[in-house]
């Protein structure tokens, strides 16, 4: 390989110097990585497109440094960067880590990140053989955008031999903290009506941040569905996207989707419909929650709600004003709940809804969310509902009322601003 090549790979390491740049510290992730070391377990980072993993990179990498690590045992390889585009394949890849290894004869231990990996082709191989090499000692590190890559890539070659870490926007916390907000209801709907992708925090008009969002919408349909499923079809991609950006937590099967966007214009059917839901989920744009009978105690076929990882694509991208801040309050509730690891359902029983059926730990949870329990017969309901669940497991009504409500008949009121805390507290 030219040495003009691996004078780029030099460029975009930290063998001299850095990394300079590492913006907040997300120490919920980066602890996560770090426990792991001395595993030999691969760490891997998912999660949507500019959510921060390249910084949590960076981040770890300059802890490692700091604890005394040798820069020339650090390799990091960011596939996006254009100075590595011609890293397409298996085969360049390891001859880059080849010439790695014979130019700078790395003594000890090396720790191997390679960010964003999916855009190389037959990275897989070469992962497993560095996992299964025992003359090497090395940490492997990835990040990935694409939810593909543990469930039917990364796991068919090294089953059980990997972390996996989701990556989210930031949360209400960590937001509040990098602006240095206090944690109250004022903060927390600025949060609910701005977002918490970490590069959107230094735009300062709300054009700058709708164009912002429009360009990162249309790179991750492009370049993560578009071309990696061959999708015939884009336009109709984006619209349904669009459809569940304007109609977020509301109750959808296949089926009524698929009559709405006929009568838009865009002739489609289930069978598509079905599979481009998908790709958005792989993408980690959007997430579906399937209802859950909680009498039969089985999950129902058929209608879903659907969330999305980011509010900023409903703050500045939504077409209708119907995303009010009830359903953008039921969207960070469910954040929230997909951030502390739980299995989350909508509830049904006796044509009742319960907006959150939520398992971790062996443990289950009923939460109603709602904007303000202004009236009787909005109590009635939202704690109505709850009553008539006969288990003893948890129920909560959480709402953005500014007094706590007492325990009622063993529910408990939660303000919106203090439930990332009351999770916390459940370990």
């Amino acid at each position: 390989m030219p040495n003009k090549q691996f004078s780029g790979i030099q460029a975009v390491n930290y063998w001299e110097s850095g990394p300079h740049y590492l913006g907040y510290e997300r120490e919920f992730f980066t602890k996560q990585m770090l426990e792991y070391l001395g595993s030999h377990l691969i760490k891997v980072l998912l999660g949507q497109r500019r959510s921060g993993k390249s910084t949590l990179f960076k981040q770890v990498i300059a802890k490692l440094i700091t604890s005394g690590v040798e820069r020339h045992n650090i390799l990091y390889l960011n596939f996006e960067l254009h100075e590595l585009r011609y890293i397409q394949t298996d085969e360049t890849l390891i001859e880059i880590i080849t010439q790695y290894f014979d130019e700078l004869k790395p003594v000890g231990k090396v720790y191997l990140f390679f960010d964003e990996i999916q855009e190389v082709d037959g990275w897989e191989k070469v992962i497993n053989s560095y996992l299964a090499n025992d003359r090497i000692d090395c940490e492997l590190f990835l990040t990935g955008s694409n939810a593909n890559l543990l469930s039917t890539e990364l796991s068919t070659y090294v089953t059980g031999r990997y972390i996996e870490i989701l990556v989210f926007p930031f949360s209400f916390h960590e937001y509040s903290d990098y602006y240095r907000f206090p944690l109250n209801k004022d903060t927390f709907i600025k949060y609910l009506e701005s977002s918490g992708m970490p590069e959107l925090f230094a735009l300062k008009t709300n054009m700058q941040k709708t164009s912002y969002l429009t360009s990162l919408k249309v790179s991750i349909l492009m370049n993560d569905i578009v071309k990696r499923f061959n999708i015939k079809n884009p336009k109709l991609l984006e619209l349904l996207l669009d459809f569940l950006i304007d109609n977020i937590g509301k109750l959808f099967s296949f089926n009524s989707i698929v009559n709405k966007l006929n009568a838009l214009g865009q002739h489609t059917n289930v069978v598509t419909i079905s599979n481009y839901i998908h790709y958005l989920e792989l993408t980690f744009l959007v997430h579906s929650v399937s209802r859950y009978d909680l009498k039969g105690k089985k999950i129902l076929e058929g209608e879903r709600k659907y969330y999305l990882n980011d509010l900023g694509f409903s703050n500045y991208l939504s077409s209708t004003f119907d995303n009010g801040i009830n359903r953008r309050l039921e969207n960070y509730i469910y954040q929230e709940l997909l951030q502390a690891g739980c299995k989350i359902y909508v509830g049904n029983m006796f044509n009742l809804e319960i907006d959150f059926v939520a398992e971790r730990n062996h443990k289950k949870y009923y939460i109603q969310v709602t904007y303000l329990l202004h009236s009787e017969e909005v109590i009635n309901r939202e704690y109505g509902n709850l009553e008539k669940i006969r288990d003893n497991w948890p129920k909560l009504v959480i709402s953005l009322d500014d007094v706590s409500f007492p325990d009622k008949n063993g529910i408990q009121h939660i303000s919106a601003w203090h439930f990332s805390a009351f999770l916390k507290k459940l370990g």
